[in-house]
């Protein structure tokens, strides 16, 4: 069975903003690091864009909510796109920003 997931993902195209992205992701592991609800499973960089991958171990809620507060607390929630990974039917639903209206791709 596939594991449902929470993806945050930025561009990566700007030089040099690479290390802030790492530091993203760290805070992100820290953030983790004390709850049962999720666990950072790493990141994966291509086609300028940034990912972070969050595996899902509880319900949605708590993890969507943690990621939402990092983000927020770091300065770069409005440069994410946050995305719920379902598993099961290897679907993309993007929950932030609210307003995105288009697809969603890796």
């Amino acid at each position: 069975m596939a594991t449902n997931k929470v993806i945050v993902q930025f561009r990566a195209d700007t030089p040099g903003n690479l290390d802030h992205l790492y530091q993203v992701e760290e805070t992100l592991f820290q953030a983790f690091s004390q709850s049962n609800d999720g666990v950072v499973d790493g990141h994966d960089i291509g086609q300028g864009k940034f990912n972070i991958f969050i595996n899902v171990r509880s319900s949605w809620s708590p993890v969507l909510e943690r990621v939402h507060a990092f983000l927020k607390l770091r300065g770069v929630l409005e440069e994410a796109f946050v995305v719920k990974f379902h598993g099961k039917s290897e679907r993309y639903q993007v929950v932030h920003p609210s307003s995105h209206s288009g697809g969603f791709a890796l």
